[in-house]
């Protein structure tokens, strides 16, 4: 098995968590060419916002931002997968749903789908999808 390889964002969605507040703690982050900076820091400390440049983004993992809209804004990526309808048990493509309660809803979920037919090539394409999806319509 080899080494486990981290999923960041992309460099679009870094630009879209900046925008909407997202102010996590990173070992990585894009410079102002979308080239990814892992473990930059030498002290240790994890990046903020307060140190990267201004034309400089964040790059949490997909996990870290999925959690970020979990816990900020109510918004819950739901990644799920489409079987083949032959052999039930070949994975044909994945989708991805966004569970989330408006505000003045007392409480109900609601479900939005960022595209009609959700067929990406993988778990982490429709993370990403999910996640572009949330900050682009519902935040």
């Amino acid at each position: 098995m080899g080494q486990i390889k981290e999923d960041y964002v992309s460099f679009e969605t870094a630009r879209l968590l900046k925008e909407k507040g997202f102010d996590g703690q990173c070992l990585s982050k894009y410079n102002s060419n979308g080239c990814i900076w892992d473990n930059i820091r030498y002290d240790g400390m994890l990046l903020g916002n307060n140190d990267i440049f201004p034309q400089e983004y964040l790059a949490p993992t997909l996990q870290m931002v999925m959690k970020w809209l979990r816990e900020k804004h109510n918004k819950i990526i739901v990644p799920g997968i489409s079987l083949d309808d032959r052999t039930s048990s070949t994975i044909n493509h994945y989708t991805v749903g966004i569970w989330y309660i408006p505000e003045n809803n007392g409480g109900a979920f609601c479900y939005t789908s960022p595209t009609p037919y959700n067929g990406y090539s993988s778990f982490e394409e429709a993370c990403e999808a999910g996640i572009k999806y949330c900050l682009e319509n519902l935040i």
